[in-house]
């Protein structure tokens, strides 16, 4: 709700993107009513119960939560003209990361509110010393925290609970998708050649 609208010369180009992906037999999929994270949080719970492993590559830290034995997301992230990749497994994500910090931090990116007045020191150590969330708030009348912290935490339950579900990604999309039938075969398309062509004459492919 809070970002600003695409730049018209980049939403221009994604048709284009499309044909020359649909080109090069790299397939795309896309559902009305549906973020593309959860037909990606789709496609991956897909690909576990066939027996296939999955790699998300992807800038967006949500998908980090999508993350099993079989699932490994590489995090890209770019820093002062540096780029990094990090591949998050259960181990790694387990150390770093997790869906109920979120839930208790917020995220203004995302417009994910948290609990008004923790931030993200307050809400690691909550959860290294108490569990998840849901932890938190079965037992948070016998927490040993701080008064404040109590009253922020009681007075945020509904903005908590209403954070770990907007930061929850679904993995239930009625999408078409199959692992078998997405496996890339460089099955290059006749209509590929004419595109790059077009702008590159002189190009021989």
């Amino acid at each position: 709700a809070q970002r600003k609208p695409m730049p018209p010369e980049l939403a221009m180009q994604l048709p284009v993107m499309k044909q020359v992906l649909a080109a090069m037999s790299v397939p795309c999929y896309e559902l009305a009513g549906y973020e593309a994270d959860d037909l990606i949080g789709t496609i991956s719970r897909k690909c576990q119960a066939a027996g296939w492993d999955c790699v998300i590559v992807t800038g967006d830290k949500d998908s980090l939560q999508l993350i099993t034995d079989t699932t490994h997301v590489c995090h890209v992230k770019t820093r002062m003209g540096q780029t990094e990749t990090i591949e998050y497994t259960p181990e790694v994500f387990r150390a770093e990361y997790g869906i109920d910090l979120k839930a208790l931090m917020g995220d203004a990116s995302d417009n994910i509110p948290g609990v008004p007045g923790i931030g993200e020191k307050t809400a690691k150590d909550l959860l290294v010393r108490f569990g998840t969330v849901t932890d938190i708030y079965r037992d948070l009348d016998a927490l040993d925290i701080k008064p404040g912290v109590r009253k922020k935490l009681a007075e945020g339950r509904e903005s908590a609970q209403l954070s770990f579900d907007l930061a929850t990604i679904h993995t239930d999309a009625p999408i078409d998708f199959a692992p078998e039938s997405a496996a890339w075969n460089r099955d290059y398309r006749p209509e590929l050649y004419d595109w790059f062509q077009a702008d590159y004459p002189d190009l021989h492919l």
